[in-house]
């Protein structure tokens, strides 16, 4: 949507990256209300309310980093850089949580940093002097940096909400969902107003009825994909969650190539292969005297966990 004309080749950019932050958190607000309102869990009563506030920051400004990074990089290339999410999101939980994590989990997170240099000083399909309306921007790393604070803020939001688990034993994830999601959508629409895009975001969708559709599609497909998340990780366990996730990576860049004309090099593709078998090595370890399916579903207590595997593989 930020990278195509409306209408096609001769038309303008839609060009505001907070309208679609506002968009999917709207949508995942009534989602997650509905599903509170069918399960009815019970209310935390130990949390207090701004707690909700930091995580609601956080996912709202590594989603604005996503969106805006892709008008500086390719789709492939942010889709891989996201594999890197295992290296912050280990360094945020010793910041905030004191976490230990076992020594594959450094050794993945080097190699696929490794990996993703090589990608991404390869790809033909990068241009970082150019964004994607062809003006020249100021810093060619620009895309780069987008992505390394969308790492951080997604990090962040991953560990505070674990946090937020191990503390306060009664919260449940569908009112931690709810919750996060009705800060985001309020602070995202006064985001909009205040930057003065709301009006000129209605008028854009008012006179160009194509992108409709897209909004519709990017809203139901969001809320949609986090229901199927949460079911999976439940009910199958964070193992099969993985496989599913670093296939989706791989299809995900083999269609946006095939689709838009990206180029992978061969040191390109090679350092992609580097970064996928990092993390079916890591799949591999973490399998090691487990059951690869979990039938039964995730217990309350492991909420935190849940939370963890949906940050790490997740485009939030």
């Amino acid at each position: 949507m930020l990278t195509r004309r409306y209408p096609r080749i001769t038309g303008e950019y839609f060009t505001y990256s907070y309208a679609l932050v506002f968009t999917n958190r709207f949508w995942t607000l009534i989602m997650s209300g509905l599903l509170f309102f069918y399960f009815k869990p019970r209310w935390s009563r130990s949390t207090v309310i701004y707690e909700y506030s930091f995580p609601s920051i956080s996912n709202m400004l590594s989603s604005w980093c996503q969106y805006e990074a892709l008008r500086y990089v390719s789709f492939p290339a942010v889709t891989l850089f996201k594999s890197f999410k295992l290296a912050p999101v280990m360094a945020m939980g010793k910041l905030l949580g004191n976490k230990e994590y076992p020594q594959y989990d450094y050794f993945v997170a080097l190699v696929i940093g490794i990996g993703l240099a090589m990608f991404m000083s390869s790809t033909e399909g990068v241009n970082f002097g150019y964004d994607v309306y062809g003006e020249e921007v100021s810093a060619t790393w620009t895309g780069i940096m987008l992505m390394f604070l969308f790492l951080f803020f997604d990090s962040f939001t991953s560990q505070w909400q674990s946090r937020m688990f191990q503390r306060h034993r009664d919260l449940s994830m569908l009112e931690l969902m709810f919750a996060t999601s009705a800060f985001s959508t309020v602070l995202s629409l006064i985001t909009l107003i205040h930057t003065d895009e709301l009006g000129p975001a209605l008028d854009f969708v008012w006179r160009h009825s194509e992108i409709h559709l897209h909004f519709f599609m990017f809203s139901v497909c969001s809320t949609i994909g986090q229901i199927l998340i949460f079911y999976t990780i439940k009910n199958f366990g964070a193992v099969v969650f993985t496989i599913i996730m670093t296939t989706r990576v791989l299809l995900s860049i083999a269609l946006s190539c095939m689709l838009y004309g990206h180029k992978v090099s061969s040191t390109g593709f090679l350092g992609l292969m580097v970064v996928l078998g990092a993390v079916c090595y890591r799949i591999k370890k973490k399998v090691e005297g487990k059951h690869l399916i979990k039938w039964q579903g995730m217990e309350d207590t492991k909420a935190h966990e849940l939370v963890q595997e949906w940050h790490e593989h997740v485009d939030t």
